[in-house]
Formats: C-alpha cells, structure tokens, sequence
C-alpha cells in the first residue's frame, strides 16, 4: 500500500511539474504574440515606431521596419527551437539563409550582443550560439551597389540638352513649312 502511496504522489509531482513547463511555455508565447502586434503597429505608423524609443535622425525607414520584422521572426524561432518544435538543423539552415542577406546581417549586428548576454537559461543561450555560429558561417552578400542619385538628374540633363540641339533643326523645319 505504501508503494501504492509513493508512486501516486511521484505521478502527482511529474503530473505538476509538465503542467507548470505548459503553463510558462503558455504565458511566454502570449506575451511574445503582445510584442508582436504592438511592432506591427509601430512598422505601420511612424509615430508609434518613435514610442518605443528615439528613431535617429535620416534612419532609412524601410530598413528599420526590416529589422523589427526580423526581430519578430527570430523570437518566434526561439519560442519553437525552445519548444523543441524547431530542430536544430531546420534552424541553422533558416537561420544561415537570413544572415546571407543583407537585412538579416544588419539586424544580428545589431542585436548579437544584447541577445547573446540574456539569454535566460541554457537552451535561450544554446539558441543564440547557434544563431550567432550561423551568422559567420553565412556567406556575406555582394557589395552593394548603390544607384547614383544623379541618374534621373542626368537622364534629365541629356535630354534637355537633346531638346536645345534639336531646337534649331526643328525651327528652320517648321519655317520651311510656313513658307511653302
């Protein structure tokens, strides 16, 4: 009977110990899928973006929201590697695609170190081990190539100066005309 006692308790206690794993796992992804709305938000309107912090000045706004976005992506990926949804390998193959764009390496340049020293508890810290290994094994996009601004300015230029070589010839054209 007293084996009986023990073993009921013992499942009672893993019972109690897998219920409140569910229940942080649970409270955990409620509280990423708040911060996930409230950067959708701030993506969307400007004024929302600065309320999480001062934009700096001539920051390219297309590249900011890129680096939310990515934000959002990497924590849903360490909800499910810490989950054991996301295996290891799937990981370091996603994760070693985004960091071969240039979006990616600026966002894990930016937030590497931060990610890196808060890791809560050693599967946080193994995942950003991983994803900071992936990163330098990640090949580094091309230079980036940059359009002059100029361009339209120079499209412009040469066909005014077309328009002012083609001005005399069109004028004796049309006077010749009005002669006839």
């Amino acid at each position: 009977m007293a084996a009986f006692a023990v073993a009921a308790l013992a499942g009672v206690a893993a019972f109690l110990v897998i219920q409140a794993r569910s229940v942080r796992i649970t409270r955990e992804e409620a509280r990423r899928i708040a911060i996930a709305e409230l950067l959708k938000m701030a993506m969307d309107d400007p004024a929302l973006d600065e309320a999480w912090g001062p934009v700096p000045e001539g920051e390219d706004r297309t590249a900011r929201r890129q680096l939310m976005y990515i934000n959002m992506i990497v924590s849903e990926w360490q909800m499910s590697y810490e989950t054991k949804a996301l295996p290891e390998v799937r990981l370091r193959a996603i994760s070693r695609e985004m960091f071969s764009g240039r979006p990616g390496r600026a966002y894990w340049q930016e937030a590497r170190q931060v990610r890196l020293k808060t890791s809560a508890d050693k599967r946080s810290r193994r995942f950003h081990e991983i994803l900071d290994e992936e990163y330098r094994r990640a090949p580094a996009p091309p230079p980036e190539t940059r359009r002059s601004r100029r361009r339209p300015w120079a499209l412009l230029a040469a066909t005014a100066a077309g328009a002012l070589a083609l001005a005399p010839i069109l004028r004796r054209a049309l006077t010749r005309r009005g002669t006839r």
